[in-house]
């Protein structure tokens, strides 16, 4: 193969001692480089989990890095918990198929969100089902100071119980009995997500008002959000209501909240007491009051996601191409928005960076690219039943962002919460802003109905 091995030491507070193993190729090729054919396309293994084409050897190699670090069962001693609800990025996110994909199930990989409604706000004293799709965040008590608003299954004595005495064991948290707001969430795939991290901001805007010109009815919301480090306002475009506006802050909240790892961005522990105050054994084990990560494997794991490859079509028939057209005459390309350019310079943060000084580097493999994600990234009201009344951000408690399509071929669950694997039951669950085009759908004749169901399909 024309390879060797080159070990690399990645110094941080939490990984002292781990060697890296890295295959760098001798070439400018590798596996990941060849030609697909008709066969591969549908096939996982063969199309998932890739990095950008068009990468430098330098670039591929900082990928790799990460993406052991993806793959990574973290310790206690490394900065693990103390509570968590995985141990690794690739258990939520992919495994055991290629890392990046979505969660294997809802049970255990998924994130459960809960609140109640806050006692003083108006709409407390109405019947949920009226108000539950306009709830904002002054509106809603997300039990901060008792582990909230994310449920921890997952403690460092639940796991590893020889960590501690009899007396020290600390349990998993429990969704406390007044949150009558519950919100699975179920962990989606990230392919794809360095090019819709490289969209301009004004981009965003300007799609909203282009819908708002076109059909204010359906029109969707461009979301703002705070940047954590710079305390920006930003165009937000990751998670299910629009509440990250780059990798890198995703990263740090996904960091923080799956896997316990605190962060300069989150130092804060998770903590079924208010402020964090886990008992002083976990503390001590946990290297509490400093950051566990001082930033290396967050931006070794923020470039890794950032250079992963979107996922390619799979073959195109001629149902698949009148699916398309079917796809249009009812409307669904008014949301979920075929394709998008990415900028003319990309900056990506150096996982190499002298810290705490963070440097950037160009990136070419992700400029002036065009991409099919399929997704307006815009907040849409989705209706009653899908609301799950938990505001986030800028978003409502009835607003979702627009779910991209890209890959939809290799998922198993449907919706926020998983609630559906057939792609017909989930285009008729669309309420809300999308209530005409499910309706337009439920009446279409029984070749549109398939030949649309062949298109995205073939996502």
């Amino acid at each position: 193969m024309g390879s060797r091995m080159k070990t690399i030491r990645i110094s941080t507070q939490g990984l002292l001692g781990l060697l890296v193993a890295v295959v760098l190729s001798g070439c400018s090729k590798t596996e990941h480089d060849q030609p697909l054919t008709d066969a591969d396309l549908n096939n996982p293994n063969k199309v998932l989990g890739r990095p950008l084409p068009g990468l430098t050897a330098e670039e591929l190699r900082k990928f790799r890095v990460g993406e052991m670090l993806f793959k990574k069962e973290f310790t206690p001693e490394e900065g693990l918990g103390p509570m968590f609800n995985g141990k690794s990025c690739w258990e939520c996110h992919g495994q055991p198929g290629p890392p990046g994909g979505e969660g294997r199930d809802i049970s255990s990989t998924s994130i459960l969100n809960y609140a109640k409604r806050d006692p003083v706000s108006p709409k407390s004293k109405k019947p949920l089902k009226e108000v539950i799709r306009g709830l904002t965040k002054v509106d809603v008590d997300f039990f901060l100071t008792k582990g909230g608003p994310s449920l921890q299954r997952k403690t460092i004595t639940t796991e590893f119980p020889n960590r501690g005495t009899f007396q020290d064991q600390l349990d998993f948290e429990q969704v406390p009995m007044d949150a009558e707001l519950q919100s699975n969430r179920h962990s989606p795939p990230i392919y794809g997500d360095g090019l819709i991290d490289s969209i301009p901001d004004g981009e965003f805007t300007a799609q909203g008002i282009k819908e708002m010109v076109s059909d204010p009815a359906v029109a969707g919301r461009a979301a703002v959000a705070v940047d954590r480090y710079t305390e920006a306002s930003r165009s937000a475009r990751f998670g299910w209501k629009d509440q990250h506006v780059n990798l890198f802050n995703f990263t740090t909240g996904a960091m923080n909240i799956e896997l316990g790892l605190t962060t300069y961005g989150a130092h804060t522990e998770n903590s079924s007491e208010p402020l964090g105050d886990n008992p002083e054994f976990l503390r001590k084990i946990n290297q509490a009051g400093q950051p566990n990560d001082k930033g290396k494997i967050l931006l070794a794991l923020t470039w890794y996601q950032t250079l992963l490859a979107p996922p390619p079509r799979g073959p195109i028939t001629p149902q698949v191409t009148a699916g398309e057209k079917v796809f249009e005459k009812l409307d669904c390309a008014f949301c979920h928005r075929p394709s998008w350019t990415s900028a003319s310079k990309v900056m990506v943060a150096d996982p190499d960076s002298k810290l705490p000084l963070i440097d950037a580097v160009e990136v070419a493999a992700l400029e002036n690219k065009t991409f099919y994600p399929y997704s307006d990234f815009l907040l849409h009201d989705m209706g009653l039943e899908l609301a799950d009344g938990i505001p986030q951000e800028g978003a409502k408690g009835g607003e979702w962002r627009t779910t991209p399509l890209w890959g939809l071929r290799f998922k198993k669950f449907l919706m926020h919460d998983g609630r559906t694997r057939d792609i017909h039951t989930a285009i008729l669950m669309h309420g809300g802003q999308a209530q005409s085009s499910a309706d337009r759908y439920k009446s279409s004749s029984q070749e549109d109905k398939d030949a649309l169901l062949a298109f995205l399909k073939s996502l």
